[in-house]
């Protein structure tokens, strides 16, 4: 077998395993273009595990429905289990890679390592990009062709080779309705624009003034469908 009827063969295992999870979405990045600090884990990522797995899964259309002006506590729930079945999917993926021999770093969907600069142990929304599942969009988020931004995702790393994804190199063209629905005000025609402050600082304000405990919003999300 030539190395690249191993890569396909390997690329195979991983989208079986991923939809036995029940996974709706995933690629394959090239890490040596990823060019960014793996926080907390040192040079073990970029320089032993050159490809990373992107997988992602849907938000419920019926909870975001409920969404009018901010989050909600059904929303907060809803968010939080789907962090913890992509922390599961991202655990079982790593062990069936390991069971082939090969090493796996499976991160946490959603944790904050680095509370200065506000920043988890790596970006799965660039590895994302990288991955071939999206492109970043006014809202500063990862939009999906498909699912636009009603999608958690989550990233883990290896050394099993694989067929990279190819980038999609597309944006969100003329829609503009994450704009007006921005609760903040901190989503611009420009995504260079986009208000990090602004943002952060609203979602500060949910998070004390509903109790919900975490600094999420989803009101962007919400209107970010793509072709559901």
């Amino acid at each position: 077998m030539t190395g690249e009827e191993g890569r396909a063969g390997h690329n195979e295992k991983i989208e079986g395993w991923l939809r036995g999870l029940d996974v709706d979405t995933f690629g394959i990045a090239d890490m040596s273009c990823y060019g960014e600090e793996i926080t907390g884990i040192g040079d073990v990522a970029t320089n032993e595990l050159p490809f990373a797995v992107s997988f992602g899964i849907v938000l419920s259309v019926g909870v975001l429905s409920t969404l009018k002006d901010g989050p909600t506590q059904l929303y907060l729930h809803h968010y939080r289990q789907l962090n913890y079945r992509l922390d599961m999917i991202g655990y079982f993926l790593g062990r069936s890679i390991e069971r082939e021999g090969f090493r796996a770093i499976p991160f946490a969907a959603s944790q904050v390592v680095d509370w200065q600069r506000q920043r988890g142990h790596i970006n799965h929304k660039k590895v994302g990009v990288m991955a071939g599942l999206g492109w970043i969009g006014r809202n500063n988020l990862l939009v999906h062709p498909l699912f636009g931004s009603q999608v958690r995702y989550n990233t883990v790393l290896t050394d099993m080779p694989l067929q990279a994804s190819r980038e999609l190199g597309r944006d969100c063209g003329s829609c503009m309705a994450c704009v007006a629905a921005c609760p903040a005000g901190a989503i611009r025609t420009e995504r260079s624009e986009f208000d990090h402050q602004g943002c952060y600082e609203m979602l500060s304000r949910f998070r004390k003034e509903r109790n919900i405990g975490h600094h999420i919003c989803g009101v962007c999300v919400k209107i970010c469908g793509g072709k559901r």
